[in-house]
């Protein structure tokens, strides 16, 4: 039987919004899922039943590793589009900012 997880709330900080914590919660729900290799799917794990914070499991050095391979692999595929998709996509993520939000404002989030 799986564990339960912790709500988005927990991840509500004086530098995290509401939104932006419902939106790390579903990230982490994603990679505990799977899809992201074994060390990404433990740590979300690890981090969305609360054995360990967010901060703690990111100074994990396997897992440390396995984000920074995965951010690189975001990066050069990212780079490896052509300008026109990148910003459909980017406008595309600011759309459904937009509608999470609720208020049509944007947060600056930083590329």
């Amino acid at each position: 039987m799986a564990e339960p997880y912790v709500g988005f709330e927990e991840f509500v900080t004086p530098g995290r919004s509401a939104d932006r914590a419902r939106a790390l919660h579903g990230v982490l729900q994603r990679l505990a899922a799977g899809g992201a290799g074994d060390a990404l799917q433990e740590m979300a794990r690890e981090v969305l039943t609360g054995r360990i914070g967010l901060r703690d499991a990111v100074r994990v050095g396997t897992y440390a590793e396995a984000l920074g391979e995965g951010v690189r692999a975001l990066s050069e595929a990212w780079r490896a589009l052509p300008e026109e998709e990148r910003a459909r996509y980017a406008d595309e993520a600011r759309r459904t900012l937009d509608a999470a939000r609720g208020d049509g404002a944007v947060p600056p989030y930083p590329c």
